[in-house]
């Protein structure tokens, strides 16, 4: 015997899909952080009208968006070896279950995230969210139903046939209880709500985002301002990009949009109030 193996893990429907997605590592990820102050950010939230709270989460998800409306290389899908313009940013956030088999990833996808204000975004949030805890969301319902019965090997090829019909055909497939456009042209995941400061998320060969952006946990740092140290509670942001769709010189100008609506998010607020904003040149400070 190789390998002195204990029992076979219970998978749960995500990490089948996991398993059955990754094969050789022929990654093409690159991988950038920003480590931001958030008192801006979080004070403006508390200025912003929504009746339902608003946190980080939804702040990046509508930053995110602005910055593929201005920097649209990213906001495509890969098809037959080109690439195809997407004509809206529609957003998924990732949420964590808790499932009779453990602990379950899925999500839900915000559409034309641009055109939504903050609160309309946090209110679509919370309801999508709560479907999924509840076991109220038909879709993931339906998929469970299909993905838990099979084993990974016979889910590889499952989810190769989806890939061809939904991207290289482009045709959707509602027999398989797979919803059109399932993630969108990019992915949001929280993982401060785990308590992690700092990680990079993996691309996912089977959603063809192109982007995904992980919101680490605030905590209290040391910086220089003005010649003097002072505490300021931070928060790294990993962006995770596919080398495929642009490179550093498309990146670039992106994150520095992004960094600059995050921690000046007053002047951006008709963006949040989800109204279309002019975008500035890029060489304005």
């Amino acid at each position: 015997m190789n390998i002195d193996l204990g029992r076979k893990k219970e998978l749960t429907s995500y990490r089948k899909i996991a398993i059955a997605s990754w094969r050789h590592p022929r990654d093409p990820s690159t991988y950038a952080m920003l480590d931001l102050p958030v008192d801006p950010a979080l004070a403006f939230l508390q200025t912003f009208p929504s009746g339902t709270p608003l946190t980080l989460t939804h702040y990046v998800t509508k930053v995110a968006a602005y910055c593929l409306k201005v920097y649209p290389d990213l906001n495509h899908v890969l098809r037959l070896g080109n690439l195809y313009e997407r004509k809206q940013v529609d957003i998924f956030i990732s949420t964590l279950l808790k499932t009779t088999r453990g602990k379950d990833l899925s999500g839900f996808v915000i559409r034309d995230v641009n055109s939504r204000s903050l609160a309309e975004v946090a209110n679509i949030t919370q309801a999508q969210t709560d479907d999924l805890r509840h076991g109220r969301d038909e879709e993931h319902r339906k998929v469970q139903q299909i993905v838990n019965p099979l084993p990974s090997f016979i889910l590889r090829p499952l989810l190769l046939f989806q890939d061809f019909m939904q991207y290289v055909l482009n045709m959707s497939i509602p027999f398989l209880a797979t919803p059109k456009d399932r993630f969108g042209s990019a992915m949001i995941t929280n993982i401060g709500s785990l308590g992690i400061e700092n990680a990079f998320i993996p691309l996912s060969p089977y959603t063809r985002c192109p982007l995904i952006v992980g919101i680490g946990k605030p905590r209290e740092i040391p910086i220089v301002l003005n010649g003097q140290v002072i505490p300021c509670n931070s928060a790294i942001l990993t962006f995770t990009f596919d080398h495929r769709y642009a490179d550093g010189a498309n990146c670039a100008p992106m994150i520095r949009r992004f960094k600059k609506v995050f921690l000046d998010p007053s002047r951006y607020r008709s963006m949040f109030e989800g109204k279309q904003v002019a975008a500035e040149p890029e060489g304005e400070p």
